[in-house]
């Protein structure tokens, strides 16, 4: 099949922008050179790929959808291709997309970023952020190399490595009857209002910790951010749980927020860097691994562990 990286690099435009206008100002060529481009690869493939002209604009067919899926897996291939054979007793080089759950980002792109730029400055690194089923979508169909991501809830098909283990903590305002104890439990805020922080799959995380205390969760607000969370918290709206925990303890608006010690054991949430099971990573990507089972193995300091929730 005459089948060029091109066609291919359009065709994902086409998906990633949502219409060939979109596309060809990303790829920087005119509208008809990518619908040329386009044409070229579905005869090359005898298949139909996108429905122009219809009332939703431009749609990908299932046959599209498919194709774009390998089609990425092919352009990185041919990128690793060409770095493996630029880097023989060179540094390593290329571009490498990362994912990571929202909540946490903040905690680990910075330092995965900033870091590996030092170790390797010959990569170049894109991210996203989204929801834990998101990314790992993200993964599995190449959009992403590597993830961030919670151990909770993964899908057939991704890998994973552990790169620190927390145990929740609960978040306080600063003048709380509790805040100069060094840990509390549950049962001792039953009566106080619960903020949560809903961003999927927290809910199922935190219940399974109201659950392991004895207690039913009942939130009473629920945040779509973390600093939202502490936000609320810090005005003395309500109490809440979090397993990352920013050095600075203050909300935005500049009141306190204290962080203390969970005493009830509960379930614990790992933070794994995931990957696309049943193949093997790009250079770039074997280099990442590494360096962040490193860095945040590093930073993580010595976490009370507690027993894991079984799946």
């Amino acid at each position: 099949m005459n089948v060029s990286p091109r066609q291919l690099e359009y065709l994902i435009a086409i998906a990633e922008t949502g219409g060939i206008t979109a596309a060809a100002a990303r790829c920087h060529v005119s509208q008809s050179a990518v619908s040329l481009a386009v044409g070229e690869l579905e005869r090359a493939l005898d298949v139909s790929l996108v429905l122009r002209g219809s009332r939703r604009g431009t749609r990908l067919t299932p046959a599209g959808q498919q194709v774009v899926k390998d089609g990425r897996k092919v352009l990185a291939a041919l990128s690793e291709l060409g770095a493996g054979a630029r880097s023989l007793g060179q540094e390593i080089d290329g571009r490498l997309t990362i994912g990571c759950y929202a909540p946490i980002a903040p905690f680990h792109l910075p330092l995965a970023i900033a870091g590996f730029r030092e170790v390797q400055p010959g990569v170049e690194i894109d991210f996203v952020e989204g929801t834990l089923p998101d990314l790992q979508g993200a993964l599995l169909d190449g959009r992403c190399e590597l993830a961030f991501l919670y151990q909770q809830d993964l899908q057939p098909g991704i890998d994973s490595v552990v790169l620190h283990d927390r145990a929740p903590s609960v978040l306080l305002p600063g003048g709380h009857r509790l805040a100069r104890r060094r840990s509390i439990r549950l049962a001792e805020l039953a009566e106080e209002a619960f903020v949560l922080l809903d961003v999927p799959p927290s809910e199922h995380y935190f219940r399974a910790v109201f659950e392991a205390a004895g207690l039913e969760m009942a939130p009473a607000h629920r945040a779509g951010s973390f600093e939202l969370a502490r936000a609320l918290v810090a005005r003395g709206i309500g109490y809440s749980l979090a397993v990352q925990t920013p050095v600075a303890e203050l909300s935005y608006e500049g009141l306190p927020v204290v962080t203390r010690a969970l005493a009830d054991v509960v379930p614990t949430t790992p933070v794994v860097l995931g990957w696309a099971g049943g193949g093997r990573l790009t250079r770039r990507g074997e280099a990442f691994l590494a360096y962040g089972r490193t860095a945040f193995r590093a930073t993580s300091g010595s976490p009370r562990r507690a027993p894991r929730r079984s799946s």
